[in-house]
């Protein structure tokens, strides 16, 4: 998995911008990791062994609420059974701590105003060296609520769309209907129309289902 290589490969120091929540390590040590997730536009947690939150990256708090947040150096889960779940995964990091690591796993975060939040977490691999030694698991956060963001210019870049057709496709992407999409950029739905049959051209795409399945890919 390309993130799992990303982050847990050896890093070299870096100095850089990074939200980091109550720890007793120095931002720089954490850093590398932050940039890395940063880069690539991941929500995630870093913790201890023990489950205490060391950092978090920058996109993190975006999926942060009244019902999944970081309170301290805690994970604050209101679900119960959510809550359970995810002390039962950092129950069984805590125990395997300096033994072969569990395989990565995910667990659901079950939220009664949005969609859940899905975690995947990683846990420490051997060897990790560079790493500061009380890192002990990652979380990689996916937030089920959140619209994905396509890049107009890459819509461009790669299939060769013209700025109105790039700005059909993303917002399609987002889940707007082709009626929406027509009233926010102030053309006729029919000018819509045309601007999403070529936009299928371009991409060798049928129908809107298919068409955002294959931008999502560009995130």
């Amino acid at each position: 998995m390309l993130v799992d290589r990303l982050v847990f490969q050896m890093f070299e120091p870096r100095q850089g911008r990074a939200s980091i929540y109550q720890s007793s390590m120095k931002p720089q040590e954490h850093s590398s990791v932050l940039i890395a997730l940063d880069w690539i536009n991941c929500p995630a947690i870093l913790l201890d062994r023990n489950g205490s939150v060391l950092a978090v990256s920058g996109k993190a708090p975006d999926a942060f609420d009244s019902e999944f947040s970081v309170r301290g150096r805690r994970i604050y889960v209101a679900d119960y059974q959510s809550r359970t779940r995810l002390e039962e995964l950092l129950d069984r990091a805590r125990l395997l701590s300096g033994r072969q690591p569990p395989p990565v796993s995910r667990l659901v975060i079950n939220r009664v105003s949005r969609r859940p939040i899905v975690i995947e977490a990683i846990p420490r691999r051997s060897g990790s060296g560079s790493l500061p030694c009380d890192v002990g698991l990652l979380l990689l956060l996916t937030d089920l609520d959140e619209a994905p963001v396509i890049s107009r210019a890459s819509l461009m870049e790669v299939f060769g769309l013209t700025p109105a057709q790039a700005q059909v496709a993303s917002l399609l992407v987002k889940g707007k209907s082709l009626e929406d999409i027509a009233r926010e950029m102030n053309i006729s739905s029919g000018t819509a129309r045309n601007h999403l049959k070529a936009v299928f051209a371009r991409t060798a795409t049928r129908r809107q289902g298919e068409l955002v399945s294959l931008l999502s890919r560009l995130q």
